[in-house]
This record gives C-alpha cells, sequence and structure tokens, in this order.
C-alpha cells in the first residue's frame, strides 16, 4: 500500500476521478506520475469512487424511471475482469453477467451471491451448466442443446434450475447505422450476430420448457451492444423484444417474465471507446436511456396483456460503467530525433498497442493523453509518442505536448473497460499490473505478469529433448 503526496492547488476537475492539481495529474487524492515511480510502469490504474459513482448513476436512473418493480444492474464481468472491483460492485449489491467457466469462477471468488449471477454466453458445456445449476445461478440459454443440458443436468441434481431465454429482436423498421460499423444497419448486425436463440428455434425451445418439471423460466434476455446513442434505437429494442416475449406466452398460456434484461450497450460518459467507430455526435443521457427503456416497456407489456407489477427490470453496464474510471500510465524510456531527411521526433514508452488493444499506424489519438507530471505545462513540443515492442507502435502521431525527457509520465485516459482484459504477449512481454486507487491509498488489485509467468505453460516434448 502507499500514499501518494498531494499537490496543493486545483486548477482542472476532468471528470470523476481525475483533475489537474498544482501542475500535475491526479486521480482520486493520488498523484499519478508517483504511482508511475512507486508501482512501475506501464500499469492500468482504476479509481474506486469512480466505479462505486458510476454504477449509482446507473441504479438511480432505472429506478427512478422503472417504478413497478425491482431495478438490478448487471455489470458485465468481462468489461474490467478484476476480483477487486467485482469485490467493490458486489459490496454495492450489482448483479454480474459472466461468459464461460473463467468468469462464472471471477463472478464466485468476486463475492456475488449465486441468485445474482447470470451464466451467459453461446457453447456452454455440461460441466458449466452442472456448475452454474448447483452454485444457484440462473442460465441464460443461447440455444435448444443448452436447454436441453440444463434439464437433464437440474434432473440430476435434483434441483430446480432457473433459466431466460436469450432472444434475438429484429428491429424491422430501424434503418440506423451502427456506431461499430458504418456503412451497416443495426438491425442486420443484430441479426447476424452468433447470440441467441433464433426465432425460428423458438417454438420449438419453448415446447420443452412446457413439458418440463425442473426448469423455472423466469424471463427473457436481450443484448444488443454499442450500436447507438440514439434513444429511438432502445425503444425500438424494448418494443420488439416484448413481442417475442408475448410469443413465448402463447404457447404457456400461464406464463408471464418475472425478469427482464434488456443488456448493455450503453456508451461510456466519455464516449472514447477504441472499438467504436464513430464517436462524437450528441446522443441521449443515461437519463433519458432509462425513461425510454422503462416507459417502452411499460407501456408494450401493458399493450400485450402482461402486467408490469413486480417484474424486474435488468441492464448490463460494461463500457458505461468502466470506461472513464481508468488510466494507464507509461514512462518515456528515450527520445530520438531526425532533423535531416525526415525530420521526425520519437518519444519512446515503455507500453505497447499490444498491451492497449489498438493497432500501432494511427493518424488520430486512440486515446486522450495527459504528461502527468507536466500537466499544465505549455505545449511547445511535437512529434511521435511510440510503444515498445516490433509493431509499428505509432500510437500517437505528430501530437502536441509539453517539452518531453526521459523520465516523463503518460496518462492515456478511458482505458478502464475492455483495455487491460485484452492485454497480449507478443514480443514474449509481460502484461502490466492494475492498481486500485482509493483517496489517497493505492495498492494492487493485480500484480503485473513475470516473464517466467509468460513461459509457465510452456513445456519441451521428450522426442524434441532427446533429438539428436
Amino acid at each position: 500500500m502507499t500514499k501518494a503526496p498531494l499537490a496543493r492547488q486545483t486548477e482542472a476537475v476532468l471528470n470523476r476521478s481525475l483533475s489537474i492539481v498544482g501542475g500535475r495529474l491526479q486521480i482520486e487524492e493520488c498523484d499519478a506520475a508517483y504511482l508511475a515511480e512507486t508501482f512501475g510502469t506501464p500499469i492500468f490504474v482504476v479509481s474506486e469512487r469512480h466505479v462505486r459513482a458510476n454504477l449509482r448513476r446507473f441504479k438511480q436512473a432505472f429506478a427512478q424511471h422503472w417504478p413497478w418493480g425491482p431495478v438490478r444492474i448487471m455489470c458485465a464481468f468481462k468489461a474490467a475482469p478484476l476480483l477487486a472491483l467485482r469485490r467493490i460492485l458486489s459490496d454495492e449489491g450489482s448483479g454480474c453477467d459472466i461468459f464461460g467457466p473463467g468468469e462464472l469462477e471471477g463472478a464466485i471468488r468476486g463475492g456475488v451471491a449465486p441468485e445474482l449471477i447470470s451464466v451467459n454466453g453461446s457453447i456452454k458445456d455440461r460441466s458449466m451448466i452442472q456448475r452454474a445449476v448447483a452454485h444457484g445461478a440462473r442460465v441464460v440459454v443461447d440455444s435448444t442443446r443448452e436447454l436441453l443440458l440444463c434439464e437433464e443436468v437440474a434432473t440430476e441434481l435434483k434441483l430446480s434450475a432457473r433459466v431466460m431465454i436469450r432472444v434475438k429482436p429484429f428491429l424491422k423498421d430501424l434503418t440506423l447505422e451502427s456506431d461499430f460499423l458504418p456503412g451497416a444497419e443495426i438491425r442486420e448486425l443484430t441479426q447476424i450476430i452468433k447470440y441467441g436463440v433464433p426465432t425460428a428455434e423458438l417454438h420449438e425451445l419453448v415446447s420443452f420448457i412446457a413439458k418440463s418439471t425442473c426448469l423455472d423460466l423466469v424471463g427473457v434476455h436481450a443484448h444488443m451492444g454499442r450500436h447507438s446513442k440514439f434513444s429511438e434505437v432502445w425503444q425500438a429494442w424494448t418494443r420488439h423484444c416484448v413481442e417475442i416475449i408475448a410469443l413465448i406466452r402463447d404457447q404457456l398460456p400461464d406464463w408471464s417474465p418475472r425478469e427482464i434484461d434488456l443488456g448493455g450497450g450503453f456508451p461510456s460518459e466519455s464516449d472514447r471507446d477504441t472499438d467504436v467507430a464513430v464517436q462524437g455526435y450528441e446522443g441521449a443521457s443515461l437519463d433519458v436511456f432509462a425513461e425510454v427503456i422503462a416507459t417502452t416497456l411499460h407501456s408494450e407489456l401493458l399493450k400485450s396483456g402482461f402486467d408490469p407489477t413486480g417484474v424486474t427490470l435488468e441492464v448490463e453496464p460494461g463500457r458505461g460503467l468502466h470506461t472513464d474510471t481508468g488510466i494507464h500510465l507509461a514512462t518515456i524510456r528515450n527520445v530520438k530525433e531526425e532533423t535531416i531527411h525526415r525530420p521526425r521526433k520519437w518519444s519512446e514508452m515503455d507500453t505497447s498497442e499490444v498491451f492497449l488493444g489498438v493497432g500501432g499506424l494511427n493518424d488520430e489519438p486512440p486515446f486522450d493523453f495527459i504528461i502527468a507530471n507536466k500537466a499544465s505545462e505549455t505545449k511547445t513540443d511535437c512529434g511521435d509518442l511510440v510503444g515498445m515492442s516490433c509493431n509499428a507502435e505509432i500510437l500517437f502521431q505528430q501530437v502536441a505536448t509539453p517539452k518531453v525527457e526521459v523520465g516523463d509520465v503518460v496518462a492515456l485516459l478511458n482505458t478502464g473497460a475492455y483495455i487491460e482484459p485484452m492485454a497480449a504477449n507478443f514480443n514474449s512481454l509481460p502484461r502490466p499490473g492494475t492498481v486500485l486507487v482509493s483517496g489517497d491509498q493505492a495498492d494492487w488489485a493485480k500484480r503485473p505478469e513475470s516473464v517466467d509467468e509468460v513461459f509457465a505453460r510452456d513445456q519441451v516434448p521428450t522426442f524434441v529433448m532427446e533429438a539428436k
């Protein structure tokens, strides 16, 4: 554990956890450059205060607009798979959406109550379904095959398996294009993606549920992803989801959903996610999203003959919860300059594109950045900030900076979601660790990988050792 020294004068507040104080970048009450010096670089840094504040924003927004039943925030484990963060979210009472056996283990170790774990994703095998049902988690079935496995397992264990059907709403009248893939319509991308029970298979799947004595169909799940910031997309998504709920009820006349999960895809407050191609336009606020989703769900349920009273509304923030809660720190280890053939200046950092999930030929900076120890200095210099692997590594091309020197600390902003879990070992580079900040305290949430750990899974077959 370390306590970072406090600077004196606050000059700018950048977001809920970042500020410039005394000319230096701070995350909560910790000096970012001091964290880099204390823990070494490259590192990811996450703010506990910011994570809690974002979660409470989601809770408050949806609870305000859905007074007819409980609201459950099912945080996506994949967005920031750190046990320390999951403990914080569990302490706040949030649920957890997981994919695969590793994330199921993470949710369990992260203190998530069994009834708040939602086991999602495709091609779940029997062992995973068995562990989920035995643990008391809810299984989101993605195919008829998975449903039959749930029934087999529940019968063997003499338990009732709580299941949801992941459905594929068709946004037939929506022609808006996706922010992920400009030129492609959202209604097409949400249909061609593999996830969810095909509508053509829904009748057969529900018929199996109708005959089962050990499957408890608690509701439906529909996940769209970060395709748009326009609220009309969510209105259509919710409306067509209820259409499928009504189709299920046609086969199960006495059935009504107790839980409806409308998925994630909410933009981060900063709207600076590296996997989203279209950014920067004005979209709906979180409060507007919540109002549109809640009021549409309520009216469509009533229209279809369902009573919304007591229905749990679930949403799954990933990037919306985590993106702006974290930064990535790197140190400039070398500066070199060409003045003869092609004038250029390179500041070489001890991080890499392979740690950040981005390409290495960037016309536009993939992240906002600040020279942490010179946060208020005038930008009189211009050059490339480059990474350390033998890829291209042009992370920031011809950007304005203060005069940079060896030892300066570069802070990449908005790295809290989907960045750290994508880190790879190209060039046999050990992956960075993550530091969690709480007020003026900081400590490892995940220690850095060692070179020994990079090669820990390698083995040399005997026949190679014995070769002449």
